[in-house]
């Protein structure tokens, strides 16, 4: 696994008392994944971020990279775009992207070289205004510059598609998907959970400040999985000799939902269904990450 986290616990001090932002997280990222870190506002997710990134040290626990402890050298491989759009609002995109690259340690003809190449690549040809003449998107484009340059092996994105319209967010998909392909691995934090299902390979769901679910997106859909079934037939839904036991959820005349009772297979379903319609459709119905993620929380 690329990134451990063993133990990892932070509580922070305020007016009102100790806030635990994350206790005692346990848990180990694949690499070369699309990793989503989701939870609802305030579950701890950017608080994970900003120890992953070097920016906050746990109270308690350790995490470890590749293997090594997580050190600033070992950050430096890292690519970071934080939730708040921290840019100046009266200075030129450009100036402020040399600025922050040249922080990063590039030499000023490295950044020259990097603004120059994202800026076609990200068709970003308003470089030279202010970040207050910015919309939304083009800042975000900006910051996801300072995150790409340098090709980082490891990205870690706050809240990357927030307020995005489905154009430049389709290309930031794409482009990520592409980077990823290339050998990077991405952890994300997103609220856009119909996302998930395409776009990530592994989950991590963080509320109030545990972790309560990680794994494979596809092994979670399983897990998750109530039997149910999708089926079109022929014949209309309530006209059907449906089996003892099967719970039908018509979702038209002729489609429904159904909940097959542990003691009745699908070959055995449709066999009882055949000497009374052609069906023209039948496949498993499992959950969405963003069902599961509203499953957990609520019970939670």
């Amino acid at each position: 696994m690329l990134i451990e986290l063993r133990e990892v616990s932070k509580v922070f001090s305020t007016p009102r008392g100790p806030v635990v932002a994350l206790d005692a997280v346990e848990a180990a990222l694949p690499e070369g994944k699309v990793i989503g870190l989701l939870g609802p506002n305030g579950s701890g997710k950017t608080t994970l971020l900003r120890i992953l990134v070097g920016l906050l040290q746990p109270d308690s626990g350790e995490v470890r990279y590749a293997g090594q402890p997580l050190s600033r050298e070992v950050c430096r491989r890292f690519g970071y775009m934080p939730e708040e759009r921290g840019l100046y609002p009266k200075t030129a995109a450009k100036d402020q992207l040399r600025y922050l690259l040249q922080l990063r340690g590039f030499s000023r003809s490295d950044a020259e070289k990097e603004i120059r190449y994202w800026a076609e690549r990200l068709h970003m040809p308003w470089l030279d205004r202010p970040a207050r003449a910015l919309s939304k998107g083009m800042q975000q484009k900006v910051q996801l510059t300072l995150a790409l340059a340098g090709s980082p092996e490891l990205l870690l994105l706050d809240e990357p598609f927030s307020g995005l319209d489905p154009i430049v967010a389709a290309e930031m998909e794409a482009l990520l998907r592409e980077r990823v392909a290339q050998g990077a691995t991405l952890l994300l934090s997103t609220h856009r959970l119909e996302q998930v299902d395409t776009l990530c390979d592994y989950v991590l769901l963080i509320h109030k400040g545990r972790l309560y679910l990680a794994g494979e997106t596809a092994t979670l859909r399983r897990r998750y999985w109530q039997r149910l079934y999708e089926i079109e037939t022929t014949t209309p839904v309530s006209a059907l000799p449906w089996p003892v036991g099967v719970q039908v959820t018509p979702q038209s005349d002729y489609r429904a939902l159904l909940q097959l009772p542990e003691s009745l297979s699908a070959s055995a379903l449709l066999q009882e269904l055949l000497p009374h319609t052609e069906v023209r459709f039948f496949a498993e119905k499992l959950p969405t990450i963003r069902e599961i993620f509203l499953q957990i929380v609520d019970i939670a």
